[in-house]
Order: C-alpha cells, then structure tokens, then sequence
C-alpha cells in the first residue's frame, strides 16, 4: 500500500507543470534564434528536453539536452549535443549525492566531480542553453538553498555559485514575479512566476542576451 501512494505523488517537490514552454531570444536587442523545453513526470522523475536554434554573428548553432532531475528535483543525468559550423560535441553528466561524473567537450576522459564545501546539492546548468537555468528556480525553493555547486557540462567543472535575489524589474516582467540571480561563472538574472515556478525571462548581461517566454 505504502509503495503504491509512494508511486501514484510522482515528483514530491514543486516543480513547472508538464508541457512545452516556448522561449525567444534575443541579443542586444535583435532576434536570434528560439529556444523550447518540454517537460514531462513520472512517479520518480522530472525530465527537461530542450531543443534550441540560433544564428549567431551569422553562423547557424543548435542543441538538444536533457536533464533528468529525482524526486526531490536533484540532478540525475544530463546529455547534450551541440551543433555548431566547426563540430558537433556530446557532452554528459552523472549525479550521485556527493559526487559526480562529467565527460564534456573540452576533456578526452571523464572527470570525477565532489560537492564543494559548504554545499549540499548539485546543479548542471550550461551557459546559453535553458534546461539547467529552467530548473533553478524550483530546485533553490525545494532545497530552501542559495549556495549550490554548479557543473558546467562542457567544461566538465564544478563550482560554488550563491545566489541572490535582488535586481531592477524590467519594464516587460510581471509585477508578481520573484528574481533569483547568480553572478559566476557567468551572470544570470530569472524572473520567474512564483506559483508555477516557470522563468518568464532569463538575461546573461555580459552578453547583451535575453530569453523571454512565449505565452
């Protein structure tokens, strides 16, 4: 009986409701590309599938990626192809609780990733893609954490990012949406809707760049 009311609560923490979410982005100010996550459940399980194209100084780049987080929205694997004129890497990554095993597209062999000190969970996030970023916003408020250790899946690296929630609302952002920022190992600002934990717009400053929800 237990087992069965274990399986039929699915994912225990609040997490984005299943669907696709559309995202545009844009760089310092003109249109580039699109960005899209679908999100799906099961009874252990939270999956983000993302597929995202742009073209960027004129050369065309996509990637496709998926995050697998457990129950309690903690990252269990990640993998990403990435496409872009000059190659096409496969990245992935591998959580346990305290540990994790990176293969990326800057490393021949696979590294073997720990929690930083003072940290208790892991996140994988890639800069300029939006599965990772996606799911911060839940994760943090599950966790009731702003100290993570972030991996990078191309680089195969780990570490502490705090995060913050103090910036200036953009004109287009609801009036209702929280903002969580982090500022390495690269700045980000989300707002996100606070009842369904869903990114409304997500900016990386040092590159001019914005994704924006498509409603």
């Amino acid at each position: 009986m237990l087992s069965a009311i274990l399986l039929a609560a699915g994912v225990a923490a609040a997490f984005p409701s299943a669907g696709v979410y559309r995202y545009t982005a844009t760089m310092s100010g003109q249109s580039i590309g699109s960005w899209s996550v679908n999100v799906t459940q099961d009874a252990a399980h939270a999956q983000i599938d993302e597929n995202s194209n742009a073209s960027v100084m004129g050369l065309q780049v996509s990637a496709a990626a998926s995050l697998v987080l457990g129950p309690d929205l903690a990252p269990v694997r990640y993998t990403g192809t990435y496409h872009t004129p000059m190659q096409s890497p496969s990245v992935s990554v591998d959580v346990a609780a305290n540990a994790a095993t990176a293969t990326g597209a800057m490393t021949s062999q696979a590294r073997h990733l720990t929690l930083a000190a003072g940290t208790n969970h892991f996140v994988v996030v890639e800069p300029g893609l939006l599965a990772g970023l996606f799911a911060l916003p839940a994760q943090l408020a599950a966790w009731k954490e702003t100290t993570v250790t972030w991996i990078t899946p191309a680089t195969a690296q780990a570490l502490t990012v705090n995060a913050a929630q103090s910036n200036s609302r953009p004109s287009d952002v609801p009036a209702s949406d929280a903002v969580l920022s982090v500022e390495h190992p690269i700045a980000v600002t989300i707002w996100y809707d606070p009842a369904t934990l869903v990114p409304d717009e997500i900016s990386v400053p040092s590159e001019n760049a914005v994704l924006r929800r498509v409603r």
